[in-house]
């Protein structure tokens, strides 16, 4: 699944397409991807409006379509918007096309069918778990002193805390185990035992980590591209995840898989220690 600097990606590279662009006609191929409202009222009600921007909250994109109307999009597993000239053939798996202005087509394509959209306004709350999001883990109001209390009365591993999305907006399994590494912590170290000095290096080490995924565009592992089909590169910094077997970076001992919290999980049981 498509983590934060994935999206941001998407976000990046679709924004200068689509921005200005007034949206001309909607057709749905699969209705059932449309969570909020019914199909027909969704179409009526994007019809006519104009993309002022392009946003991102955690792991949904933003559109804002009017000054108090917002189409959200979860990309979930192999959900994408790509923007191409209207005369070009629609890609492949193809569920939604936007025919916006200036000879623009936005489409939303998905494999496997489990994307979600949602046309809102500031008034609606139809969309489970984007209301209680946490923070984002580059804002500035995200620091140790919010993380640490949140920590003391936790009985979760640090791995599930960090995945938490109330806690933290849009971090994933990939850069979740790439973070525990860093730390030099066992992903099944409990958050409570925990100290404030180790926040201040998880966030740290939480902020190098998902700037250099931005910078390089994401992370390609299987199915993921940017709205406009370029593949990101992070997948060779990686240091554990997806590298069962392999040896580690630091030590050469082989790094090994175990399921934390139902999520498969990358590790080196030599460098990274549980408390």
């Amino acid at each position: 699944m498509p983590e934060m600097p994935e999206v941001e990606q998407v976000r990046k590279t679709l924004a200068p397409h689509i921005e200005g662009k007034k949206i001309l006609a909607v057709e749905i191929y699969l209705e059932r991807l449309i969570k909020y409202p019914q199909p027909d009222a969704f179409i009526k009600g994007l019809v006519g409006k104009t993309i002022s921007s392009v946003g991102r909250r955690g792991k949904y994109l933003v559109l804002q379509t009017a000054p108090n109307q917002q189409l959200i999009v979860h990309l979930r597993m192999t959900g994408a918007l790509l923007a191409q000239p209207s005369a070009a053939p629609a890609p492949a798996y193809a569920k939604i096309k936007f025919t916006l202005s200036d000879g623009v087509t936005m489409w939303f394509t998905d494999i496997r069918t489990f994307g979600t959209l949602y046309l809102v306004t500031d008034n609606d709350t139809y969309i489970e778990g984007f209301e209680t999001l946490g923070p984002e883990p580059l804002s500035e109001g995200f620091n140790a002193a919010y993380l640490l209390p949140l920590a003391q009365k936790s009985k979760k591993a640090i791995k599930s805390f960090i995945l938490d999305q109330q806690i933290i907006a849009g971090l994933g399994n990939i850069y979740a185990d790439e973070i525990c590494f860093a730390l030099g912590l066992h992903p099944q170290t409990r958050v409570s035992r925990m100290r404030k000095k180790d926040f201040v290096r998880l966030v740290d080490e939480m902020r190098r980590i998902l700037s250099g995924a931005i910078a390089a565009g994401g992370t390609t592992i299987r199915s993921y591209t940017s709205s406009l089909g370029v593949d990101g590169r992070f997948q060779l910094k990686l240091k554990v995840h997806s590298r069962k077997g392999q040896p580690c970076p630091l030590c050469a001992q082989e790094i090994k898989k175990i399921v934390v919290g139902g999520r498969g999980t990358y590790l080196c049981t030599h460098c990274q220690k549980k408390r």
